[in-house]
């Protein structure tokens, strides 16, 4: 039996003729049956494809119908249900766990993006915890971050102005904490969870942005962002926060040990309970 084009099919029954079994057989053949070809369609699902056998591949690209291997092939990973796309020959490219992981050049991302290569960007921007793109810029403390807990570490970037006031300030820091250390003589000159800080500014140092650690019930804390006077009722401070660390316990460093010696069981850096040092 054989797939035939459509002049071919059309030819074998044209008005007059009187189609074989053969030629039945290659219409048969030229079409797709959706129990034995992996193909169907429902209002529930839409487009549906399942692969067939023990064969992994969803769809194969070609770039004309005379090629006999295909450049690119959507598949599922032998053994997961991620989705990878890839070349015939080589590693996937581009890989989609289920556990909404994307990983590129790589089959087993470990985060939400996972790239095994080199990053070229055209800019870097970070996020409000607490929702607020922006904070008055009146000379009082203000959270940017929402309660803390633990070991943690932020890069921030904060900026002001006031158009024709000469008033702009940019502040770059990098913010490392560990449980928040407190006291006088327990964290003497606050050198324990000291603020790296680069500024810069434009007309006098009243224009200059503050950031600090603060304390807040429960062992919590907070990052504060203040400038240090008031700029005006309607001047306000940009910011925006990238995390850098997320093992706050560092479980992954006590755990592993207590693995080693036939203890706890092993969990990630963000699990519940308290905050015992």
């Amino acid at each position: 039996m054989a797939k035939r084009n459509r002049d071919t099919l059309k030819n074998f029954f044209r008005d007059g003729a009187m189609p074989s079994a053969r030629e039945f057989a290659d219409l048969i053949d030229s079409s797709l049956n959706t129990l034995e070809d992996g193909f169907d369609k429902s209002a529930g699902n839409g487009f549906e494809i399942t692969v067939l056998g023990k064969h992994t591949e969803l769809l194969s690209f070609f770039r004309d119908n005379l090629s006999e291997q295909p450049l690119w092939q959507l598949r599922f990973d032998q053994h997961s249900n991620a989705l990878q796309f890839k070349p015939l020959s080589g590693a996937a490219t581009l890989t989609i766990t289920p556990q909404q992981r994307v990983g590129i050049a790589t089959t087993e991302p470990q985060s939400t993006l996972d790239v095994a290569g080199v990053l070229t960007l055209q800019g870097q921007r970070g996020y409000q915890p607490n929702g607020k793109a922006q904070i008055p810029a009146d000379g009082q403390w203000h959270d940017i971050s929402g309660p803390l807990q633990g070991c943690q570490a932020f890069d921030v970037m904060a900026g002001t102005g006031n158009k024709g006031s000469g008033n702009y300030a940019l502040l770059k820091a990098s913010a490392l904490n560990t449980f928040n250390p407190r006291g006088w003589w327990f964290n003497f000159l606050n050198l324990k969870k000291r603020i790296r800080v680069q500024q810069a500014y434009y007309l006098n140092r009243r224009s200059k942005l503050q950031l600090r650690w603060q304390a807040l019930a429960d062992d919590s804390y907070c990052l504060q962002l203040r400038s240090r006077t008031d700029l005006g009722s309607d001047i306000r401070i940009s910011y925006f926060l990238t995390r850098l660390w997320f093992d706050e316990r560092m479980s992954q460093c006590w755990q592993a040990l207590d693995l080693s010696a036939g203890g706890a069981t092993g969990g990630n850096g963000n699990e519940g309970g308290d905050n015992e040092r």
